[in-house]
């Protein structure tokens, strides 16, 4: 009789075990199961954006390119970066590349504004938004721009000119010819001096923004005689390659000149009175937009829902959606107001 009642007692706890164990294995695979769902699901929603870049050869963009990849991670999307290495066959070769990874939006720094059009068209063939970043792609179908205003920029430096120099005879040695923020730059500045007595003598492209042309500009300038009175300079990096220049030929006479990005080695420039300005561009704000706008566009796939996007300006095909964020004057006076306390450049990196 008792060993009945064991038996009975030990069946009804198996029972009972299997009972408890069947129940826990149900949750668990519920449990997975859900946890399952939800990682599809966000697979379903997450964006990956493609970003192509003629090239990081230059200070600036391997700061933007560093802000705009943190804060599409901060934003829960992935990331392709290509790099073209200042070729436009291989920019060309990469934006196909993107276009087969299945990003959800393409972000551009075109080596060739006019020359991606093609590229760009198969892109928009496959439902792809394309942002172009800081530089206008020209002639195709672009969703969005975002950029630093370059007419202002060029309307900061000559009437930053204006307030430095009474001289009346202007130099230009400009960037890229095919780099539509140039056109914008010149737009700007003429703008400024228009009823002014003040002449633009010429305006030197520096082709595919190799500043040993912007260099060797220079040289033949010196040593031809021709050494003009003030210059207007694409950017920072080719204002360097004529102070370089002008260094080497022991030119002492300050000639009034600036460039635009706040590079390091301008900063220190005009600390020494070599460069009288440059334009500072908010390039920290504008990599961090461009990546909350593409992320956005990706889900919306309308410009126009954006916020912040009101105006538009016209590449040749559409009247583009465009965003823009303003530049700054900097020179000696408040370099460390702008630069320095705004975390741009450290006081150690431009005081060195």
């Amino acid at each position: 009789m008792k060993n009945k009642k064991v038996f009975k007692n030990l069946l009804i706890s198996l029972l009972f075990s299997v009972q408890f164990f069947s129940g826990c294995s149900k949750k668990s695979a519920d449990s997975l199961a859900q946890k399952t769902a939800k990682k599809d699901s966000l697979t379903q929603t997450e964006i990956t954006v493609g970003f192509s870049i003629d090239t990081l050869a230059m200070e600036r963009w391997q700061r933007d390119l560093d802000v705009f990849m943190n804060t599409v991670n901060e934003l829960g999307a992935n990331i392709i970066v290509q790099n073209a290495g200042n070729s436009l066959d291989e920019q060309k070769r990469q934006i196909h590349y993107l276009a087969e990874k299945g990003i959800d939006v393409l972000v551009v720094v075109p080596k060739d504004a006019l020359e991606l059009s093609d590229s760009i068209q198969k892109i928009k063939a496959k439902n792809i938004p394309v942002v172009s970043y800081d530089r206008l792609l020209r002639n195709c179908d672009v969703d969005l721009y975002v950029t630093i205003d370059c007419y202002e920029v060029g309307r900061l430096m000559a009437n930053g000119m204006l307030n430095v120099t009474n001289k009346r005879n202007w130099y230009c040695i400009l960037g890229a010819k095919e780099d539509f923020n140039m056109s914008m730059v010149s737009t700007g500045l003429r703008q400024a001096i228009t009823g002014r007595n003040i002449s633009i003598d010429n305006i030197f492209y520096t082709d595919g923004w190799n500043y040993d042309l912007s260099y060797q500009h220079m040289l033949d300038l010196i040593s031809s005689k021709k050494i003009p009175q003030v210059l207007i300079c694409g950017n920072d990096a080719i204002a360097s390659s004529v102070l370089q220049a002008l260094r080497e030929y022991r030119f002492n006479d300050h000639i009034p000149i600036c460039g635009q990005d706040a590079d390091i080695e301008a900063c220190q420039n005009i600390l020494r009175g070599r460069q009288d300005f440059t334009i500072y561009k908010p390039i920290m704000e504008l990599a961090e937009k461009s990546a909350e706008l593409a992320v956005e566009l990706a889900k919306v796939k309308n410009a126009e829902k954006l916020e912040g996007v009101s105006e538009t300006i016209n590449n040749g095909a559409k009247d583009v959606p465009v965003f823009w964020l303003k530049p700054t004057l900097v020179d000696k006076n408040n370099i460390e107001d702008i630069i320095i306390n705004s975390g741009f450049h450290s006081k150690s990196e431009i005081y060195q």
